[in-house]
C-alpha cells in the first residue's frame, strides 16, 4: 500500500491498518488488544471485509 501524507488530511480521514501501524508504533496485534480493552480507538467497520481508523481519534490519543 503506498503510503500518503497524513499531516494535512481532516479529522475524519479513514486510516487503513498498514498506516496506524506506522503512525502509533504499535503492532497489529496490539491494536487490536487495545481496542479490545478500550484503550485504543476502535475500528470502523467498512464494507468488503474491512476497517479503518478516524484519524482524529488516532490523534486524539496520540496526544493523550
Amino acid at each position: 500500500m503506498p503510503t500518503r501524507n497524513i499531516a494535512n488530511l481532516p479529522p475524519e480521514a479513514l486510516l487503513r491498518l498498514p498506516e496506524v501501524v506506522a503512525l502509533v508504533g504499535l503492532s497489529r496485534a496490539s491494536i487490536y488488544a487495545r481496542a479490545a480493552q478500550l484503550a485504543f480507538p476502535r475500528p470502523i467497520k467498512l464494507p468488503a471485509h474491512a476497517s479503518g481508523w478516524r484519524l482524529g481519534d488516532v490523534r486524539k490519543w496520540l496526544a493523550d
